[in-house]
């Protein structure tokens, strides 16, 4: 059976962080969320909690692109006070399913190419807007590394230095490292950073197929 292992990194640049993150995991599908709430809203917070709370309590009954991208139009009609981003991610052991809106990304990493599952999204509105417009998306069998991000990291991060990152990094180190990419001189970040990567579980056999 195949199964998905993750690792992930939440970093305010404030008091109050506004991105948040989920890793649903239920059998051979796993899902992993990112909601990065407009601070300038007001209740941002609050926004990108309700994405979370509302994922977890309705996957199961979702089994589409289609479906998440219809799920999220709806949760922006239930959003009030607040405004969030949101990336949703469905794994299964044959393809990836998810919608998004705004401004966070999932990307596909594979050796030196890049897959931007979220490359069709719209920006603006957001979530809770009532006005938003989510984009589905869908890809085959994972591949390589998925990242998963609010735009803490990838409005900042260089792409050219991605790619050599994820290949000389141990997986369960490479969120951290992703996000000391985009820190600033003083040590601080542009925005409040999440960052989730994902993979297909190795078996022993196959961590000893890489060792040598």
């Amino acid at each position: 059976m195949t199964s998905f292992e993750t690792a992930h990194v939440v970093e305010a640049y404030r008091e109050r962080c506004e991105d948040r993150i989920e890793v649903i995991t239920d059998g051979d599908r796993t899902l992993i969320v990112v909601a990065d709430g407009a601070g300038g809203t007001g209740d941002g917070h609050i926004a990108a909690e309700t994405v979370i709370r509302e994922t977890r309590a309705n996957y199961a009954a979702i089994d589409n692109s289609t479906a998440w991208s219809q799920f999220l139009s709806q949760l922006d009609l239930r959003i009030h006070g607040g405004e969030t981003t949101a990336v949703i991610v469905d794994l299964h052991p044959d393809r990836i399913l998810g919608a998004s809106v705004g401004d966070s990304c999932a990307w596909v990493i594979d050796g030196s190419n890049i897959t931007d599952l979220t490359r069709t999204q719209t920006c603006k509105p957001l979530l809770g807007s009532q006005a938003a417009k989510p984009a589905p998306f869908w890809h085959g069998r994972l591949s390589g590394v998925l990242l998963v991000g609010s735009d803490g990291f990838f409005d900042y991060a260089k792409r050219e230095k991605i790619t050599p990152l994820i290949g000389r990094t141990d997986f369960f180190a490479l969120p951290r490292a992703c996000l000391d990419l985009v820190r600033l001189p003083s040590g601080d970040l542009w925005d409040d950073t999440a960052i989730v990567a994902c993979r297909i579980r190795r078996t022993a056999a196959s961590r000893k197929r890489y060792s040598i």
